[in-house]
């Protein structure tokens, strides 16, 4: 298993109201919950200067700076991504 945790970046509206990103945040949480000792999760807001020099408008998680998964995400997908992670693989 590759050494340290498996970085999860997750950009959403944090100054709108927490309904407008519930649902997605669900979904991460689905799936990270069971990895949660091998994961670092981060919420970032799309309205920060970090989002605007990476081009992102709309909620999406980046796995490891390299891999973005976008809000209609499957959580398989996802899931799949992050073990190959764990495992030292990259795609």
């Amino acid at each position: 298993m590759k050494k340290g945790k498996v970085k999860i970046e997750v950009f959403v509206p944090l100054g709108s109201c927490v309904c407008n990103f519930a649902p997605f945040m669900e979904k991460i949480g689905r799936v990270t919950s069971r990895f949660k000792d091998v994961t670092e999760v981060q919420m970032k807001s799309i309205q920060s200067e970090e989002a605007a020099v990476r081009g992102i408008k709309c909620q999406c998680a980046i796995l490891d700076g390299q891999i973005t998964f976008s809000e209609d995400f499957s959580e398989k997908e996802f899931e799949i991504e992050l073990l190959r992670r764990l495992n030292g693989q990259t795609a």
